[in-house]
């Protein structure tokens, strides 16, 4: 199984991995902004960024559930993209 650590010691199953975003571009438009407030409400978030500036947005499938869950990670999407390509994240 290969894992992607986004962090904080946090790993996610690659295969889980929908997508992942900046979060400075996230919290510009008025829609990402409300697609993070309306997953906040419904407690799909988890700050893996351990409370400080989070600077990407995972989304992330849960396998058999169909809800989704959104991870704040602390690593640029420059690092998380280098990390899948080299393949650190065993």
């Amino acid at each position: 199984m290969m894992v992607l650590h986004i962090g904080n010691g946090v790993t996610v199953r690659v295969r889980d991995l929908v997508a992942f975003f900046d979060f400075d571009v996230m919290t510009v438009a008025s829609i990402s902004r409300r697609f993070l407030s309306d997953a906040e409400k419904k407690k799909m978030i988890s700050d893996c960024a351990g409370g400080e500036l989070p600077r990407s947005v995972l989304l992330v499938s849960n396998g058999k559930e169909k809800k989704p869950r959104i991870l704040f990670s602390l690593l640029s999407t420059a690092a998380l993209r280098a990390r899948l390509a080299s393949g650190e994240n065993d």
